[in-house]
């Protein structure tokens, strides 16, 4: 039987039943009500708390991004649409990717120092030792999740951030200007769904590319629809690589998807990447990979 919106913000289950079903304790709970004024309960006539079906999915959520390494300060009290995004974020055991723990403590206290230079170094260093695919995967990516945690947490602030991202990109602009250039068997035209804002990933994505002996055609991180088909029959590419990540999975992104489907030309294959392209509802021949590694196999496999 379907719940009702209405049904769902009723409050009607004891702290009890909550306790049981989320795993919170009753203290807890109460803490969380007067510190962070969430999970706020109804009462029944002898005063007794009662809370919602929807209070309890929230608290399903904060208990993963808990999990995760949140900080109770930093979820219990968000708003709906910030867990909804946090949560969305959280990458799967099987997709995380790997990372050296020593590695990432290092460069974090790097940047908490606020000596850039000293820090550039250090990733330079990396880079050197890793090779331009370990360093993406095993050090640049996991540090850039762990960074933007840190600054939603507010351990870091956002100039260390942003310092941190500029960092990177120097690093990528250096190491991908070094790679040999000839004959690519492959061309791939690489770009965003709206709304994601993420153009650092994309440019690891693009050295990934490169590093491979891709010919990448990067002309922007989300551009119009006619735009992207355009410059992909113009520079004859074979693949156009769209990138999206959970949290910017929406209708609108959804009917952009639809009409790419349909209009893409014959012979240019289209590629889905991202956190967020299994849950796009792809019904088509679309290629996902929700890994860098699986996008690596693709075209390593690419003939």
């Amino acid at each position: 039987m379907d719940i009702s919106t209405d049904e769902v913000d009723v409050p009607q289950f004891p702290i009890s039943v909550v306790e049981q079903e989320t795993g919170i304790s009753k203290e807890l709970l109460r803490m969380w009500e007067r510190r962070y004024a969430f999970p706020v309960p109804g009462r029944d006539l002898a005063g007794n708390r009662l809370y919602s079906r929807a209070q309890i999915d929230r608290l399903h959520q904060i208990n993963r991004l808990l999990a995760a390494g949140y900080r109770p300060g930093a979820v219990v009290g968000a708003d709906a649409q910030k867990i909804e995004n946090l949560v969305a974020e959280i990458p799967l055991p099987s997709t995380a990717p790997r990372e050296d723990p020593e590695t990432l403590a290092e460069a974090l206290t790097m940047l908490a120092s606020d000596r850039p230079e000293r820090l550039l170094s250090y990733l330079r260093r990396q880079l050197q030792q890793e090779g331009l695919p370990r360093f993406i995967l095993q050090v640049a990516a996991p540090l850039l999740q762990r960074v933007a945690r840190a600054r939603l947490m507010g351990e870091i602030q956002p100039y260390r951030e942003a310092c941190f991202q500029e960092l990177l990109r120097e690093c990528l602009y250096v190491a991908t200007s070094q790679l040999p250039v000839g004959a690519a068997r492959l061309r791939v035209l690489l770009a965003s769904f709206p709304g994601e804002g993420r153009s650092l990933e994309l440019q690891m994505t693009r050295a990934l590319l490169m590093g491979e002996g891709v010919d990448v055609l990067f002309i922007g991180p989300e551009p119009e629809l006619d735009d992207l088909l355009a410059a992909a029959e113009a520079c004859h590419v074979q693949v156009i690589h769209m990138a999206i990540s959970a949290a910017s999975v929406n209708l609108q992104n959804r009917e952009l998807l639809q009409d790419l489907q349909q209009r893409i030309p014959p012979g240019i294959t289209l590629w889905l990447g991202g956190s967020g392209c299994l849950e796009l509802g792809v019904a088509g021949d679309e290629s996902c990979f929700v890994r860098l590694q699986d996008m690596l196999k693709a075209i390593r496999e690419w003939s």
